[in-house]
C-alpha cells in the first residue's frame, strides 16, 4: 500500500503525488469516480477507452450534453470536443 499526505488548496484542489500517478499510470485529464463514505474520500480512476463515433452519434451526444447543467455540461462538452479532435 502506498500512503502519502497531500494538502487541499483554498480552491478545494489537491495534487496527486507523482509516485502515485506513476504507479497507477495516470495521465493529464484522467477521470475519477469520487465517493465519500465513513468520513473518507475515495478516488477511483476510470478507464476511458477512445471510440470512433459517426457524425450522427456526435450530434446525439451534443444534444444530450445540452440538457446538463453547470460543471457537468462543461466537462461533457470538453470530452466530446476531445473525441472529435482525435478523429
Amino acid at each position: 500500500m502506498l500512503k502519502m499526505t497531500v494538502t487541499m488548496t483554498a480552491k478545494n484542489q489537491i495534487t496527486i503525488p507523482k509516485k502515485i500517478t506513476d504507479v497507477l499510470k495516470l495521465k493529464k485529464g484522467a477521470m475519477f469516480e469520487v465517493e465519500v463514505a465513513n468520513d473518507k474520500i475515495e478516488l477511483v480512476p476510470l478507464e476511458v477507452r477512445r471510440v470512433e463515433f459517426s457524425d450522427d452519434v456526435y450530434e446525439k451526444l451534443e444534444a444530450l450534453s445540452k440538457k446538463e447543467k453547470g460543471k457537468e455540461k462543461r466537462v461533457t462538452k470538453k470530452y466530446i470536443d476531445s473525441l472529435k479532435r482525435e478523429r
